[in-house]
């Protein structure tokens, strides 16, 4: 067996098992962008506790395969970069996004989520969601509103005994 061959396997095993564990993956065309715009991208898919990283579009056809994951191969077609996330599903589309509003080169193809391929619109929608912060504080808020107002309207009875 030949070393370049070995070395497609590997790659093919280190792809796998990055998108067997992530929650979410997003597949980007860079054709088009600059240095300094990707540099950037890198910098915050980095920052979001992800990985970033451009792959062949047959390798990443064939570790999408042995996962069993369908539908990806009509998009992997030109350069393909890809931006996994290990912790949430929203933080790496939320990153992607925000970086092709300043970079019009850079183009969302498609995504997974839950082991299921998503077309970019819904990566898109996705980017729209608030974090698992942002909802817990919500939700926290939510919570604390009426019990501050039974805490307000018993003090008021408490205050209007005592007079």
């Amino acid at each position: 067996m030949s070393a370049n061959l070995e070395n497609k396997k590997q790659l093919v095993e280190e792809i796998k098992d990055k998108l067997s564990r992530a929650k979410s993956v997003v597949f980007v065309s860079f054709l088009g962008t600059n240095v300094q715009s990707d540099t950037k991208l890198r910098a915050e898919v980095r920052k979001a506790e992800s990985d970033y990283k451009v792959y062949k579009n047959t390798l990443l056809s064939r570790a999408l395969k042995e996962l069993n994951i369908e539908g990806a191969d009509e998009y992997l077609k030109g350069s393909t970069s890809v931006a996994i996330d290990y912790k949430d599903e929203v933080g790496v589309a939320k990153v992607v996004s925000e970086a092709q509003k300043e970079n019009e080169n850079l183009q969302i193809k498609f995504g997974i989520v839950d082991g299921k391929v998503v077309d970019d619109k819904y990566v898109k929608q996705l980017a729209n969601i608030p974090s698992k912060e942002e909802l817990y504080a919500k939700l926290a808020f939510l919570f604390k509103a009426p019990m501050q107002k039974l805490a307000i309207g018993l003090k008021a009875v408490a205050d209007k005994k005592a007079e």
